[in-house]
């Protein structure tokens, strides 16, 4: 069923709900679906209700149900013709009525309840509802025509259907896409709080007998279950049930009181097989609130944290089918979570005594900042967190002149496509240094996840906020997969502009950026640069016995990094030395003094090496200075003793020593680090010469001759 049958088929459904009873008695659905005076009434167990956790959708229960099982019936497609109604005797429709009846004692059996139980479910009278409607004589005048009588039987028994036979039921059918996958998500979300909701009451209804089940003074569902043959017979099936729908028992956070929360990890698998990647995240969300909206998350996770799950939702909204009821409903979640982080109706919960945002909200708010691709949170948050970061996080007029309704301006432009990337903040995001191997698949593991998504049909906000060295891994992948297309699509524009794409394609010379001998690549922010108001960096690969930064990659307008081809890395920026040089500095010589392993220093960067070298002196430690010279046949030796016993250069301190240093890489290996010297005079500049190693950059002897 394509998306305009689809959409059909819910016109159809609409109509035909409009025409079905305002209200709804089970017991009289019941009685027509039975022989007539055969079956006694059915006496419902009404339940009391001290406290219902479950939040009230934004539209009606019904409405998500029904509309939900049209919305699903694409699982039962098939391309049987369909028999005109006219052509049903009254013992074709005691036949439908022979069955549902059976599908509805089979399903009842497995959930362990007795009639009057299994009918308050929700789903289950309006699946009664639907049969009775639609089938049951007597109520054809109330019939919509436009949906046969198999296709109602098919309606109800999808109505009648449990969270864990919907998907079974999928499975069969395969992946499904986003609009599809939106009903279904719906319908199942419906179906398991209809269980929550009837399995907090048993809760709430054995209370007391409850409170047994205790380790050192909390409630403890382990106890629970160990003992639940000495509990009530509706305890003993709701333990045995709930693992089979996807649920489990729990214990809130002061340990004083039982609940039933999702527990989808049987299904997951099967749930992300079938559903389309951004409406199976709502089930991945549900599972940290289910139904009991943002409190138990404000109650039980650090405000910290609170930023990205967000993030989290923003995303999953801004990428998923409008409309739905779950999607409406986490709408809803955002704007109050957005609301109680950022502008809480109490000030107060934010501020320190001094006036000052706290710590927690801070982490929380920076959080909101880089957030990749379309973003109204960052969108709204950048002012604001700039202003109070200028002013020390002291409440300010910028932040006072902002509300809610900033971020639900920018929501709408974002969901009709009006609002701008957010640009990152790639120089805070970087690490300073990271080395990935080619080899591992643990590392190619999310680069092949990138793979897929990215060869969909080759958008280029997939690619936003993915870092340099992730996509030099992705355009290995992509060689490695024959795709030359996607190579071609991670190279800059200033590549592009330069070459012909069928030139590309078809030379390998183009293509070959990564060498044969590569085992690992590696990024140093030492090699973050800027670029006519953008970046470029070089990512790190082995030649030989070398490592050789020279892939160099752009920070392109639209905030995405793309490979420009190889380049050698040249001059790297000037470097204070300061105490941020000195810190690095002396966290190296604490790794590198204990056993003198040359490989601690591998991804040392030029000037840390210098550095290394004259802090040494400073300390007139004058052996960890000779084991940081190149010791092999191809330079100069001097013999330890002989070297231990001469003149060293007596410091001080190298801040008062030098002022600034400055790497530059030459040919075949080499380098020189510039050191100006104090006082800052033109004479007082002094080269330091270095070589590169399988163990990264070393001084030969006499480094400054």
């Amino acid at each position: 069923m394509d998306d305009k049958q689809l959409e059909e088929r819910l016109n159809l459904l609409k109509s035909s709900y409009d025409r079905l009873p305002s209200s709804i008695d089970p017991g009289e659905i019941l009685t027509k679906i039975e022989n007539e005076n055969n079956v006694p009434p059915i006496e419902k167990k009404i339940r009391g209700s001290k406290r219902q956790r479950i939040t009230v959708w934004a539209v009606s229960v019904a409405s998500v149900l029904v509309i939900g099982l049209l919305g699903t019936t694409y699982l039962t497609d098939s391309d049987n013709t369909t028999t005109s109604d006219e052509n049903y005797s009254d013992e074709d429709i005691e036949e439908f009525k022979s069955r549902y009846k059976d599908e509805r004692l089979r399903r009842q059996k497995i959930l362990q309840m007795n009639d009057a139980e299994f009918t308050t479910l929700e789903f289950v009278q309006y699946a009664d509802n639907i049969f009775s409607s639609q089938i049951a004589p007597g109520t054809l005048e109330g019939k919509n025509d436009d949906i046969s009588i198999q296709e109602a039987y098919d309606l109800a028994i999808e109505g009648l259907n449990l969270p864990s036979e919907m998907i079974e039921v999928a499975k069969k059918r395969g992946k499904i896409n986003g609009k599809e996958s939106s009903y279904f998500v719906d319908d199942f979300v419906t179906k398991t709080e209809n269980l929550i909701f009837y399995y907090e009451q048993i809760l709430r209804d054995n209370e007391d007998a409850l409170k047994v089940a205790k380790h050192e003074g909390r409630l403890s569902e382990h106890v629970l279950i160990a003992n639940r043959y000495n509990l009530s017979k509706e305890i003993q099936s709701m333990i045995e049930v709930l693992p089979k729908e996807g649920l489990k028992l729990d214990v809130n956070l002061e340990g004083t009181e039982f609940r039933i929360i999702p527990d989808w990890a049987l299904f997951t698998r099967d749930l992300f097989s079938i559903l389309d990647e951004n409406e199976a995240r709502y089930l991945g969300m549900y599972e940290l609130i289910p139904g009991h909206g943002i409190a138990t998350l404000l109650e039980e996770q650090e405000l910290s944290q609170l930023g990205y799950y967000l993030a989290s939702i923003e995303f999953t909204l801004l990428n998923s089918s409008e409309g739905s009821a779950i999607h409406s409903r986490w709408e809803n979640y955002y704007f109050e979570l957005a609301e109680k982080i950022i502008f809480p109706s109490d000030i107060g919960e934010i501020l320190n005594d001094d006036n000052k945002i706290n710590i927690e909200t801070q982490m929380a708010w920076e959080s909101l900042v880089n957030i990749p691709g379309v973003s109204p949170l960052a969108t709204m948050m950048k002012p604001i967190v700039a202003s109070m970061k200028s002013s020390d996080w002291t409440y300010n007029e910028t932040y006072k002149l902002l509300d809610i309704e900033q971020l639900r301006d920018y929501y709408l432009l974002a969901l009709d496509n009006k609002l701008e990337t957010n640009k990152l903040d790639w120089i805070s995001i970087l690490p300073d240094g990271v080395e990935n191997s080619l080899e591992t698949p643990y590392t190619m593991y999310g680069i092949h996840e990138l793979y897929k998504k990215f060869n969909e049909n080759f958008n280029p906000l997939v690619l936003h906020g993915i870092g340099p060295i992730d996509i030099t891994l992705l355009y290995h992948y992509a060689d490695g997969q024959d795709n030359h297309e996607m190579m071609w699509e991670l190279m800059t524009s200033d590549f592009k502009n330069e070459y012909k794409k069928e030139a590309f394609l078809e030379n390998p010379t183009f293509q070959n950026i990564i060498g044969d001998s590569a085992k690992n690549l590696y990024f140093n922010k030492e090699y973050l640069i800027p670029d006519n108001n953008n970046l470029k960096t070089y990512i790190g690969q082995e030649k030989g016995s070398q490592v050789s930064y020279d892939i160099l990659l752009r920070l392109e307008n639209d905030d995405i990094w793309r490979i420009q081809g190889e380049e050698d890395y040249l001059i790297s920026k000037v470097e204070p030395v300061d105490d941020k040089l000195l810190q690095r500095v002396h966290d190296l010589y604490i790794s590198f003094v204990r056993t003198y392993d040359q490989t601690v220093l591998k991804g040392a960067t030029p000037v840390e090496i210098v550095g290394l070298y004259y802090y040494s002196a400073q300390l007139k430690d004058f052996e960890t200075q000779y084991e940081l010279y190149i010791k092999d046949d191809r330079h100069l030796q001097i013999p330890k003793d002989e070297y231990m016993n001469a003149e060293h250069q007596h410091i001080e301190d190298i801040r008062l020593e030098f002022k600034q240093m400055e790497f530059e890489k030459k040919l075949n290996g080499e380098g020189v680090v510039t050191l100006t010297k104090y006082p800052d005079e033109q004479e007082n500049v002094l080269g330091f010469q270095l070589i590169q190693t399988d163990n990264g950059w070393r001084p030969p002897f006499m480094p400054t001759q």
